[in-house]
């Protein structure tokens, strides 16, 4: 049985990463452990009010959040009606990254679901600012982000954007690989070369990489340096109608440039599809 952690603000893009999930999990035993963080609302509040009714606020809180969680996983139920399916819910005064890290460990969570945007979510920014620090602060769980407004279908083509800088581990991949064999996905492997030729270093990690993805019909597609990094695999993704891009996550690497607000602005005109994010293994 797989375990999904789903963070919610209660929002209308919360809700439907919430349902995406659901559908891509569709023919899997899962667990869904829904979250909802108020630690902004307790910020908010407690340093408008007297400190001695602090206890009070959170308590009220609690109680305000537990009822909203018990409507939202009634909805879920209603809407995605699925017998392998169960839900729970966790409601928390923690700051969000610190609560799904703990219950990473705690329900060894296999993923990480998310909306890209919450309530307050700018409609010209592609990833918000709770989904740009989860990518930056969860290690040890692979992160998927749901665009807003995305329509849920079968993920039939993976983009998986590399350099070949680093060897790759089956235990970082393996994420990438089940998600595409739950819909026999074809996995195309990007990569944006400055040279003609690779290093040594660099043909041994590509052979490596395609061992590992052998089951996932993997494809090699070079895209040439020519304009920005960023533009090259957007306008991939456009052309080849691909239904997810993934990249894993290295400290001060490409997918922190790519997360940054003039680049995501970019991809927001091209492309709306998820994003998987690995977290790289040591």
């Amino acid at each position: 049985m797989k375990t999904i952690l789903v963070p919610t603000d209660f929002s209308k893009n919360a809700y439907s990463a919430l349902y995406c999930a659901t559908q891509l999990f569709a023919e899997e035993p899962c667990k869904f452990v829904i979250l909802h963080s108020f630690e902004d609302q307790v910020t908010n509040l407690t340093s408008r009010i007297d400190i001695g009714k602090t206890e009070a606020v959170v308590e009220g809180l609690y109680t305000a959040s537990d009822a909203k969680c018990d409507a939202l996983i009634e909805r879920i139920n209603l809407d995605a009606p699925n017998d392998a399916h169960y839900y729970t819910a966790t409601v928390t005064s923690l700051s969000l990254a610190s609560a799904i890290n703990k219950l990473i460990v705690k329900e060894q969570a296999h993923f990480v679901v998310m909306g890209s945007k919450g309530s307050t979510g700018a409609n010209d920014i592609l990833v918000g600012s709770n989904a740009m620090m989860m990518v930056q602060k969860i290690q040890k769980a692979p992160l998927l982000i749901i665009p807003a407004d995305f329509v849920c279908r079968p993920i039939l083509n993976i983009a998986f954007a590399t350099g070949f800088k680093r060897a790759y581990l089956k235990s970082e991949l393996r994420p990438l690989v089940y998600l595409a064999s739950l819909s026999n996905a074809t996995i195309k492997v990007l990569h944006v070369h400055k040279k003609e030729k690779m290093t040594e270093d660099q043909r041994a990690n590509f052979h490596d990489l395609f061992n590992i993805l052998r089951d996932s019909q993997p494809e090699s597609n070079w895209l040439p340096n020519d304009s920005d990094h960023y533009d090259a695999i957007t306008s991939f993704i456009k052309k080849e109608q691909t239904d997810l891009l993934a990249m894993i996550y290295y400290k001060h690497n490409a997918i922190v440039r790519l997360f940054r607000e003039a680049t995501v602005q970019k991809i927001s005109k091209y492309s709306k599809i998820p994003f998987l994010i690995l977290p790289a293994r040591d």
